[in-house]
């Protein structure tokens, strides 16, 4: 494999992870919504599995936004090593 090969296969795995995290952002995006819907839905609730849904809604935006955060900067860090070689 020649550095052209190398820096192309590369680009294609730094340009997937941007990808990736796009969609990630799109998730983080859907669980706020449903957080916000379920907020709305199980107003004053205070059963125990209401409250640890809305936990699981919580840690699941915390998720994704940290997935998406790791994408996005494995990306950069990819393109940073493709334009040194």
């Amino acid at each position: 494999m020649d550095i052209t090969q190398v820096k192309a296969t590369i680009s294609q795995g730094s340009q997937a992870a941007k990808d990736g995290s796009v969609l990630m952002q799109g998730v983080r995006d859907r669980a706020e919504q449903a957080q916000t819907s379920a907020a709305a839905t199980a107003h004053d609730s205070t059963h125990d599995e209401v409250e640890a849904g809305m936990k699981k809604l919580k840690e699941a935006m915390k998720e994704a936004s940290r997935v998406a955060e790791l994408l996005r900067s494995g990306a950069a860090a990819a393109d940073e090593y493709a334009s040194r070689l």
